[in-house]
């Protein structure tokens, strides 16, 4: 196992590690590229993620994967753009500035907040103790594979938007799918601000947030990514309204959100901050709203 102290140096370990997961996913795709395009592009997103969960364990940090999540859908987009070789129009645009603006405000919130690879999500650490015997497909499947699928199932929108679109004209579904998308990029900021003003500003560590966005939703950060691709599909209804199974792409992202990633978070949160089960019953879970009435705990 090898141990960085630096976090500059682990940013350069980061920026390595990922430029050889692309490689080798383009190597995979070139061996598939007989496939259909959306095959060989999964075998080839696959591939790279097995390569970052395989520096993860050289490394022991399993936060090797942590950036995956922005920056593939980038490197996939603009890939998906350049091979089916078409004329650029405002599909393109839309879904570009869509993704683009996306990946940057998390990569960058990603990119602040990581130590290096002397530090590990607290979530891995407590599946990794709770479970030690089964980490190793913890690991792989849990944290590395599942989300990449889901992603990848919540990308496919795109594709299906941009082989309808060659004559694409912005339309009023379209441009309210990438409202929905720009505005949920702000409703992370926001509430990313809020959290970090709160964290700083907070001596007492048995508190919670429950001000801005938070005091209408639990996680308004986390209605905003779901948020974010509900918009992408939508986008894509603009230019093709006849391809609906791809709904199941947000559906997706929707599910692991409220049955895993939520449940998670407040599991965590209530263990350690006694006022969270009164919160929790005055505060919708995801979508914002009225705070209901007072209840007893």
């Amino acid at each position: 196992m090898l141990k960085v102290e630096k976090r500059t140096t682990s940013f350069l370990f980061i920026g390595l590690i990922y430029i050889i997961a692309f490689f080798i996913a383009y190597l995979f795709y070139y061996l598939t590229k007989s496939s259909h395009i959306l095959v060989s592009t999964f075998i080839a997103d696959v591939a790279a993620t097995i390569v970052v969960w395989g520096f993860g364990l050289l490394f022991g940090n399993a936060s090797a994967y942590d950036p995956y999540w922005s920056v593939a859908p980038i490197a996939i987009i603009v890939f998906w753009i350049i091979i089916l070789n078409q004329a650029f129009n405002w599909i393109h645009l839309f879904f570009l500035a869509a993704i683009f603006i996306w990946g940057l405000r998390l990569t960058m919130n990603w990119a602040i907040r990581w130590k290096g690879f002397t530090h590990q999500d607290w979530r891995y650490t407590m599946l990794k103790n709770k479970n030690p015997g089964l980490w190793f497909f913890t690991n792989l499947i849990g944290i590395n594979l599942m989300p990449t699928i889901i992603v990848y199932l919540a990308l496919i929108p795109v594709y299906f938007g941009l082989i309808a679109g060659k004559t694409f004209d912005a339309s009023i579904i379209s441009v309210l799918g990438l409202a929905i998308c720009l505005g949920a990029v702000i409703m992370q900021l926001i509430s990313d601000f809020q959290m970090d003003r709160f964290k700083n500003n907070n001596s007492q560590r048995d508190r919670h947030i429950d001000n801005g966005l938070w005091r209408y939703s639990r996680h308004p950060n986390y209605f905003g990514e779901v948020s974010f691709w509900w918009g992408i599909w939508i986008i894509q209804l603009g230019a093709d309204l006849r391809t609906l199974i791809t709904v199941i792409g947000p559906i997706a992202m929707t599910l692991l959100f409220l049955f895993i990633s939520i449940p998670m978070m407040e599991t965590h949160i209530t263990s350690s901050k006694p006022g969270y089960k009164i919160y929790k019953k005055q505060v919708s879970i995801l979508i914002p709203w009225f705070r209901y009435k007072q209840r007893d705990a």
